[in-house]
């Protein structure tokens, strides 16, 4: 396996502009690579994280995915109806690496400083995120927004400057 140095450098970015189908790719690539549901179940409609998907408007990643906190994703749940009054629970491994998957993207992005393209996203680097970087208990910070260290940080810098008595 590549070294992840080598494989960070290599993430592509996001165009300017992602189109809708785009985006849509890669809600399923990333669901396929990375979670384990082979893309044909979402057509079937046979895998319960693609029903819920279905039920809640998720159609694309960085356009609905990546708007979903963490407890969004854990309390997915498909709704009973009368065809179906006891639907299928979605296994909790799905949606923890559905948050995973949301948390790689904000952590990585952040370190590219840019939106990346989920759709060749490296499989045995989602591993080490998931294995290596990954603390379910801290909150997943959008990489456009300062870390709480950042903050601190700045903050910590404006009070050390002290005014000029001369002004």
């Amino acid at each position: 396996m590549a070294d992840i140095p080598d494989l960070v450098a290599r993430l592509r970015i996001c165009p300017d502009v992602v189109t809708p189908a785009g985006d849509g790719q890669m809600l399923e690539i990333a669901i396929h690579d990375l979670v384990g549901i082979p893309d044909a179940d979402r057509v079937t409609g046979k895998k319960p994280l693609w029903v819920a998907f279905g039920e809640m408007g998720i159609q694309s990643f960085l356009g609905d995915l990546t708007t979903l906190t963490e407890q969004d994703i854990m309390n997915l749940q498909i709704q009973p109806t009368r065809a179906v009054p006891h639907p299928a629970p979605i296994p909790i491994m799905w949606r923890r690496r559905t948050v995973i998957i949301v948390a790689a993207y904000h952590h990585f992005s952040r370190l590219r400083g840019a939106s990346i393209d989920m759709r060749i996203f490296p499989v045995g680097l989602y591993d080490h995120f998931r294995i290596s970087l990954y603390r379910h208990d801290e909150t997943i910070i959008p990489w456009q927004v300062e870390l709480p260290s950042q903050v601190n940080a700045n903050a910590s810098f404006l009070k050390s400057i002290k005014p000029n008595s001369k002004e």
